[in-house]
């Protein structure tokens, strides 16, 4: 086609066009006049800046474009016979635009009069196709069509990623905002923890002791509450029948006892003169300088820790005199399970505690004892050990006050109240590992 005819063509749509336009229509034909290249390429994009309206019709699935075209040409709802005519005619290839431009130069889409940015384009486009229809060129026709189409999807497309590209970059500084600040928080909290921790250090740096001062402290208390050795390892006879028969002798035992909480040795020595080897365990490095001193085996580590490194069934009895009153339940809970671990068949356990039942002991000389968490029922530390399997449990109630304490009369009431307050000061439980069935005692 040479370029005089092409001229020709692109007059003839002008007119036709100026003859079906409205009266605000009258750019429709200028726009035309540079829809069509010279060459006869096709459209020329640069006109085709569609409306939010066209791009999202052009971008819609058929029968949702059709609804939509009414609704924006003819401001009315498709009806059905309308509605399969146009989707028919998309389903076939039909140019979105043309259908468009087919609705606003239909009767009553001139009767409605509707204008549309961007629609006189559309118009321009359908009468250039008839032109060209009418010249033979039918395929340059549905060419047109299909490419204006294009455009204005790729127009859509190109304006709905820049918003996205908009919102998704305001999100992300949101985000970043939001890293630094937490990180900016993060970092004030632990400068803040670190300032708290200096302060804490430096408060006990100022108003605390070393531990060796306290462990001196407590010595000089055991030496002036609980009494002299020798008057402690008096009481110890009443456990003379414990030791007998609780205290297996068998070969290849890593030890015969372990006392927990050996204190000064007086159990240690105690247990010596019966012809039992004992080792001592506390925490309290001058209590076991004492007992070293004195000759004794005496261990300055946790009690716990130790049992834990022992062997199953290798001790003989393990031991402790008024230590569990010291002691969180957790620890002592684990304490009597590690016990039993490391008795073997027939061993035998034994704890004494200041004895609660007595009203002084347990609202009054109990708390003589700075160390002193809590008293201990008989019934409390009994189902302890029938927890963790002991048999043969019973209490060893011991140290009463003397005569001369108690309330004078012979009376039920007044025995009663001397029960209570001038019953047994100390109590011990013990309970043995079960045997093997069949097995000696």
């Amino acid at each position: 086609m040479t370029n005089a005819v092409l001229q020709d063509l692109i007059a003839r749509v002008k007119a036709e066009a100026a003859a079906h336009a409205g009266p605000s229509d009258t750019t429709a034909t200028a726009a035309l006049g540079h829809a069509v290249s010279p060459a006869g390429a096709g459209l020329d994009v640069a006109g085709l800046c569609a409306p939010a309206s066209i791009e999202q019709l052009i971008i819609a699935e058929d029968e949702a474009f059709v609804d939509g075209a009414y609704r924006l040409v003819l401001r009315r709802e498709s009806d059905p016979a309308g509605r399969a005519n146009y989707v028919g005619q998309l389903k076939s290839g039909a140019s979105r635009l043309v259908l468009l431009a087919k609705l606003r130069m239909s009767e009553e889409g001139r009767r409605t009069g509707v204008q549309v940015p961007g629609l006189r384009l559309a118009i321009g486009v359908t009468l250039a196709q008839r032109v060209l229809r009418h010249a033979g060129l039918s395929a340059l026709a549905s060419r047109v069509g299909r490419y204006a189409d294009g455009v204005y999807a790729r127009r859509r497309l190109s304006r709905s990623l820049v918003a996205w590209r908009g919102r998704f970059e305001n999100t992300v500084g949101a985000v970043m905002r939001q890293a630094a600040q937490s990180e900016k928080l993060s970092a004030q909290s632990e400068e803040l923890s670190r300032r708290v921790h200096d302060l804490q250090e430096q408060l006990r740096k100022d108003h605390t002791v070393a531990p060796e001062i306290i462990d001196a402290y407590y010595l000089a208390f055991e030496d002036a509450n609980r009494g002299t050795r020798e008057s402690v390892r008096a009481k110890l006879a009443i456990y003379d029948d414990w030791l007998a028969t609780n205290v297996p002798r068998a070969v290849r035992l890593t030890h015969q006892i372990v006392d927990i909480g050996c204190g000064r040795g007086e159990w240690l020595s105690y247990v010596r003169e019966r012809g039992h080897e004992a080792t001592g365990i506390d925490v309290n490095p001058v209590m076991v300088k004492a007992c070293v001193a004195q000759g004794f085996d005496a261990r300055n580590t946790d009690a716990l820790k130790y049992l834990r490194s022992l062997p199953t069934g290798s001790v003989a009895a393990v031991t402790g005199f008024h230590v569990i009153e010291h002691l969180p339940f957790d620890y002592l809970f684990a304490l009597v399970q590690e016990s039993y671990r490391v008795l073997v068949e027939g061993g035998s356990v034994l704890f004494e505690t200041p004895n609660p039942e007595n009203i002084l002991v347990g609202s009054h000389t109990f708390y003589h004892d700075f160390t002193h968490r809590n008293p201990i029922t008989p019934s409390a530390i009994t189902f302890l050990l029938k927890y963790h399997h002991f048999k043969e449990i019973d209490i060893i109630r011991s140290s009463p006050y003397p005569e001369e304490a108690k309330v004078p009369g012979n009376d039920p009431l007044t025995e009663r109240v001397n029960g209570h307050l001038c019953g047994p000061q100390d109590f011990a439980v013990y309970g043995r590992k079960r045997t093997a069935a069949g097995a000696p005692a």
